[in-house]
């Protein structure tokens, strides 16, 4: 594969990966489901924090993959053999991250059942 090929399959992959989270914004789950959103044990334990955790985890998640956008074009000039697989792992740590970042506000917000904290 060629390096501009590499490239455009890292943008596009990039590019599916914002419109798939644009459309979990448009269409969020209306109700605590095993199949749709930010699934859970903790976002699970009642509506309250399943809407939370659904909200801020589809917001971090765009602004992260928009992030993303930068990696095909580093990769570009510096491994341009390796610029959808490094695209990938890189957009797929940016995920994690949406993870971690996801946990760590709900444990601000939330205690251990699930209830708001004061």
């Amino acid at each position: 594969m060629t390096a501009e090929f590499q490239l455009l399959l890292g943008v596009g992959y990039c590019v599916f990966m914002l419109i798939l989270f644009l459309i979990f914004k448009r269409f969020p789950p209306k109700k605590i489901n095993m199949y749709y959103g930010y699934r859970t044990t903790r976002s699970m334990r009642n509506e309250t924090i399943w809407k939370a955790a659904n909200e801020h985890s589809i917001e971090i998640s765009i602004r992260y993959t928009l992030y993303s956008f930068f990696i095909p074009a580093m990769l570009y000039f510096l491994y341009p053999q390796y610029n959808l697989l490094g695209t990938i792992i890189g957009n797929t740590l940016l995920i994690l991250l949406a993870f971690f970042s996801t946990e760590r506000y709900l444990s601000k917000h939330f205690d251990a059942m699930g209830n708001p904290k004061e």
